[in-house]
């Protein structure tokens, strides 16, 4: 059973641990979305804690579309640039519409959240994945024009990278990308277990000393050096387009 508490909904937040009024109702929804996934009979095989990021990660793209927030619509017109489509393996549909929500975008985000969490192998083109990114289409299409705009994904984003001033809110804006977004945390997730054990020998060095600043240094290189997303590129990349964007 899929288990979704406040603290792991808030966690991905980039107001964490702050509430923003909107958060009850997006927790409200990735619990309909748990609920939907644990009665039907498909994609059994993963995991508790990689379907609980999947269901988040829709969330986020969920959040990120209703507010225009940029986060897709940047690395839809990248892979469009690039490509000639707006995202991997499903392209365009006669009914996709940039920006908004699109039932290929949401069987996306799931197969890049599953098949980054987990060492099983999903084909992209999966029925199973196919009718349950369907069935969540379809709740979070019947809450669309209902869902509020999460404005904190707005204020986040309203940075000046060349202002010094913003040096603290632009780092804060790197870390939730990096490790809690729903576009590049599953490939940060496999870059942090690939460097746990040396997060392992860390602590045990520092025996009864503080590891904490050990730890964060050790955060921060993976930060700078990853490429990270379905697009790699490192995280100041990312900033960079977003903010353009």
């Amino acid at each position: 059973m899929i288990e979704i508490t406040v603290k792991h909904y808030m966690q991905r937040q980039p107001n964490y641990p702050k509430v923003a009024p909107t958060d009850q109702f997006y927790l409200w929804i990735a619990l309909r979305l748990a609920k939907l996934w644990d009665e039907s009979p498909w994609l059994h095989q993963f995991t508790d804690e990689v379907q609980r990021d999947t269901v988040l990660s829709v969330i986020g793209y969920y959040q990120d579309i209703v507010a225009d927030a940029g986060l897709w619509r940047t690395f839809s017109d990248l892979h469009n640039q690039h490509y000639g489509t707006p995202l991997p393996h499903y392209g365009r549909s006669d009914d996709y519409i940039d920006y908004e929500l699109n039932r290929n975008d949401v069987r996306f985000v799931m197969w890049w959240t599953l098949t980054s969490g987990d060492e099983q192998v999903l084909d992209p083109y999966d029925k199973e994945l196919e009718a349950l990114a369907e069935a969540f289409y379809q709740l979070l299409d019947e809450e669309y024009e209902a869902a509020p705009a999460a404005q904190q994904l707005l204020e986040m984003m309203d940075v000046d990278l060349n202002n010094q001033a913003d040096a603290q809110r632009v780092y804060d804006l790197a870390y939730w990308l990096f490790w809690r977004s729903f576009l590049l945390k599953p490939s940060a997730q496999v870059a942090m277990n690939d460097v746990m054990p040396e997060a392992h020998a860390i602590i045990k060095d520092a025996g009864d000393e503080d590891a904490t600043p050990q730890l964060q240094e050790l955060n921060d290189r993976l930060m700078a050096s990853t490429l990270a997303g379905p697009l790699p590129m490192k995280i100041g990349d990312w900033l960079r387009m977003l903010i353009a964007d």
